[in-house]
């Protein structure tokens, strides 16, 4: 994505959120659907796809719903979120990075960063922290990933790997700001083609249970250590693997290829993370 986007994009959804104040969460984009240029949210009988912006008579703008998702829950709360921020999307953007702005605006509408970010920076970065940050916003789990990379609260990619009729697939993928996948890191790559031992994400999607450790990649050149945590979640009425990739914080976000150890331990947390050391002083 071009940051031009991404910093306009965001500017613009903050905007939208301002009115907010310190809401605690859960946001209602109800408040914010005018700023976006939509009169109302409504529930409808929408066979094709679950929400839809829909411009009425008179240029009124409706967002519908499929009426049989229940409001205000994680999935009405994702889609709603995801056609607003379409509409503060720039007309130049190009078609490859729509839905990848979109999801950064709506990460932004709906778990705005002011919010979000004391939040996060107090939750540990495994599998039930990200649940629970999901819930606290009633968000879906991908838009919490998003904004909890976006937000800087710790640095890595999380990818999202799904089991097809060929085997266990990249399907999603979030990095953090300034960060480059490696050339194997595409969509649709299927699992082999990046893991070098597929052990702990065949071992996490077989028993539910999460695993982590430090894994040997595919990069495209040369091979890479990260460390990451794998886990199970649920999202558009499927399962999926997330792999939590967690880079060295002492090499900053562009050294994407030195993982942490992995007994970093409280090293997750953006306070410890970021704690300087001081020589001693002689005697």
């Amino acid at each position: 994505m071009d940051p031009r986007y991404t910093a306009q994009v965001l500017r613009r959804a903050r905007a939208a959120t301002a009115t907010f104040g310190l809401a605690r969460p859960p946001i209602a984009l109800e408040r914010a659907a005018r700023r976006c240029g939509i009169g109302e949210i409504r529930p409808v009988d929408l066979p094709r796809e679950p929400a839809a912006l829909i411009t009425q008579a008179g240029g009124h703008a409706v967002l519908a719903v499929d009426g049989r998702i229940p409001p205000h829950t994680p999935q009405w709360n994702g889609l709603v979120a995801l056609v607003m921020a379409r509409t503060l999307l720039p007309p130049s953007a190009g078609a490859a990075d729509t839905n990848e702005l979109a999801e950064v605006g709506a990460a932004e509408l709906l778990l705005p960063a002011r919010l979000f970010r004391p939040i996060a920076a107090r939750t540990d970065l495994t599998m039930d922290g990200l649940r629970d940050l999901a819930r606290r916003f009633s968000a879906p789990i991908r838009l919490t990933i998003r904004q909890w990379l976006l937000t800087g609260s710790w640095a890595g990619f999380a990818l999202l790997w799904r089991q097809g009729p060929t085997g266990l697939r990249l399907t999603w993928r979030a990095a953090s700001p300034g960060a480059t996948y490696p050339a194997t890191v595409v969509l649709g790559a299927r699992a082999d083609e990046v893991w070098r031992d597929r052990s702990r994400l065949d071992a996490t999607f077989r028993t539910g249970r999460p695993h982590h450790g430090v894994e040997e990649v595919a990069t495209g050149s040369r091979p890479a250590w990260w460390f990451t945590r794998f886990g199970i979640v649920r999202e558009d009425g499927g399962r999926a693997a997330l792999a939590l990739v967690v880079f060295d914080r002492r090499g900053g976000a562009r050294q994407v290829l030195r993982p942490e150890g992995i007994h970093s331990g409280s090293a997750n947390r953006r306070p410890t993370a970021g704690r300087r050391s001081f020589p001693r002083r002689r005697r």
